[in-house]
């Protein structure tokens, strides 16, 4: 997982009744909807991600391309549902393969997608994402996986038409702040939950992961400018994502789940669709 040193604070997570195991929870998974558990908790809550950030900027790290924002006051976070705790955001980044074939962190019922989104928050009290990395329940990321779509987004356009500022590797560039609900889906019910992992420096920590089944629209054009970003080694930067991992004992869970819970990861209620 791609990192952020950038200032707050977070706090949060969730019960040992999830079955969290300390012993295998590596991630990806392969998220098979046929054998999720069904688990009714107090809906997600989403606070501030309407504000528009003080700065916000693009990083190629060589390994990932980040997005990360500052704030005149409070962070955008996250509280409820199975979190204990305010976890307030600290950056997100993408996953991409080499083709549309690939991509994506997570598969779905054995499929892949062309990409994946992660935004990674943690919990205030830990007041930085890299003490967050060290505590159990310091740390959850939120999933979003893409869709071709025909039209480009026009939000993670705003994103991409930066990338020829950052095509080597450890380059930086600001880009015009806007608010990352724009982008970001602030569902509520009928989601994914599981206890998995992150890699950071080298090293696994344990988080709790939320799939969002809710996807986000890319074009073909868009998929394929993520493929001009070089690597540390000035080649072009693709297949940043791990392979599946197995389930092992661990449950995923699906929180407060619609009526068509195991059709497919996408159809939702009207209310809770993205526009793009």
């Amino acid at each position: 997982m791609a990192t952020d040193d950038e200032e707050d604070t977070g706090e949060t997570t969730t019960d040992e009744d999830i079955g969290a195991s300390e012993a295998r929870f590596e991630s990806p998974i392969n998220v098979t909807l046929g054998i999720s558990k069904d688990f009714i908790l107090p809906q997600l809550s989403w606070y501030h991600f309407s504000k528009i950030p003080k700065k916000m900027k693009i990083t190629n790290t060589g390994h990932t391309l980040i997005l990360s924002a500052k704030y005149k006051e409070e962070r955008p976070y996250i509280s409820d549902g199975p979190l204990l705790g305010k976890y307030v955001f600290s950056q997100l980044h993408f996953h991409w393969g080499c083709n549309n074939m690939e991509g994506s962190e997570h598969t779905v019922d054995g499929a892949a997608f062309p990409g994946e989104m992660h935004v990674v928050a943690f919990k205030s009290c830990y007041l930085t994402q890299e003490s967050a990395l060290k505590e159990k329940d310091g740390v959850v990321v939120i999933s979003y996986l893409f869709k071709l779509q025909n039209s480009s987004n026009p939000i993670l356009q705003r994103i991409l038409e930066a990338i020829p500022e950052v095509k080597d590797a450890n380059t930086s560039y600001k880009v015009q702040p806007w608010p990352l609900s724009h982008l970001v889906m602030e569902f509520q019910n009928d989601y994914f939950i599981y206890w998995g992992s992150v890699t950071s420096s080298g090293c696994q920590h344990f988080v709790l992961w939320f799939i969002c089944r809710c996807p986000i629209g890319a074009s073909l054009e868009q998929m394929e400018a993520f493929r001009t970003l070089k690597d540390l080694d000035g080649k072009p930067l693709t297949r940043n994502f791990r392979a599946i991992t197995p389930l092992n004992e661990r449950h995923i869970f699906h929180v407060n789940p619609s009526a068509n819970k195991h059709s497919t990861l996408y159809p939702l209620p009207l209310s809770n669709k993205r526009r793009y």
